[in-house]
């Protein structure tokens, strides 16, 4: 068995990597913590959340895909990230939802990655 002591990062392929940039950074205050020299990848960090993007020309995530990364938020901050996506005209995919006492939404980047915010926090 490999024993897993915690997550180190999570990739995203993204088409244009300087607007995934601006994209995730305007959205939620990720900050480029590197961009790697040479290539066309960058590590974003807002708390001890770290992404790797990842540019791949023309690419675009398929329609059908249920991958997706998952935001906590709190039940107060809600409504108000709700507000920013329309302001943004960011478009929703699925919801806001009903779920186990608290709500989701699910949207997508400007490369199609689907993005979920949700509360309360899912814990099995």
């Amino acid at each position: 068995m490999i024993v897993i002591e915690n997550v180190d990062h999570i990739g995203i392929t993204v088409s244009d990597l300087d607007r995934a940039i601006e994209f995730y950074n305007d959205l939620f205050d990720f900050e480029v913590v590197e961009r790697v020299s040479n290539s066309s990848e960058a590590y974003i960090k807002v708390g001890d959340i770290l992404i790797k993007l990842v540019e791949v020309k023309d690419y675009k995530a398929p329609d059908n895909s249920k991958s997706h990364i998952c935001f906590y938020i709190d039940e107060e901050d809600f409504d108000d990230a709700l507000d920013e996506l329309e302001e943004k005209n960011i478009p929703i995919v699925f919801g806001p939802e009903n779920i186990r006492k608290g709500r989701l939404v699910v949207f997508a980047d400007p490369d199609g990655n689907k993005i979920e915010l949700r509360y309360p926090r899912l814990l099995l």
